[in-house]
């Protein structure tokens, strides 16, 4: 099944990407399903899912992409909207215009349910998605250094959301790339769209990470 999307998020995952956006209609307009933004992940065979640098890493937010759809999005599962794809078929045909991004925006009071940094093991099943985007116009990018790696540099996004605040690590692997040439990236903006997503299963957690960023 050919399916159309506005790429949100190709972040930094295990092994390879995470590719994800919100599937597209006529005239680009978001697809709604049950009253709910249409959110699609393609996943691929491999250990986590993960899509292969190689086929995805050209790929920018907002470009609009045409894939080929194997099977169906997985049910009762958190990460509801994974399902397989074709791997030769990912084609741009477009650009989403950046000035409707609002039509793309969450209307859910929390994210994932809760004001955590993570969703746990027994709260899983509760959760029948693992995407959303949303707007903040409240936001610093903060740098942490952890005991267990003490030579590594983490740099989370600290954002506010329905006056509640969150703090998130961020995995859009272009913003990373572009903060750090750049530090004061974020001077003059006054709002910031961004993509979140449920990672899996770690030490009986699921951890609330900021996959892609949206100036």
């Amino acid at each position: 099944m050919t399916t159309k999307i506005v790429c949100l998020a190709n972040s930094l995952k295990e092994g390879g990407r995470c590719l994800a956006g919100i599937e597209l209609v006529a005239n680009n307009n978001p697809k709604i399903e049950n009253g709910l933004l249409k959110w699609i992940r393609p996943i691929c065979n491999t250990p986590h899912g993960e899509v292969p640098n190689e086929l995805v890493s050209h790929l920018d937010l907002l470009d609009i992409i045409e894939i080929e759809l194997i099977g169906n999005p997985l049910s009762g599962n958190y990460q509801s909207e994974n399902i397989d794809f074709k791997e030769d078929s990912i084609k741009i045909i477009g650009k989403y215009d950046k000035n409707l991004l609002n039509l793309l925006c969450d209307n859910r009071r929390l994210i994932f349910s809760n004001r955590g940094k993570a969703v746990a093991k027994d709260a899983i099943d509760n959760l029948n998605f693992s995407l959303m985007f949303l707007c903040t116009s409240q936001f610093e990018v903060i740098k942490k250094v952890y005991e267990d790696s003490p030579g590594k540099l983490k740099i989370r996004l600290v954002f506010s959301y329905n006056e509640i605040q969150y703090d998130l690590p961020i995995t859009d692997p272009v913003f990373l790339y572009n903060y750090k040439n750049n530090p004061r990236l974020l001077d003059g903006h006054k709002e910031l769209f961004i993509s979140l997503s449920l990672g899996t299963n770690w030490n009986d957690w699921y951890y609330k990470l900021v996959t892609g960023i949206i100036l």
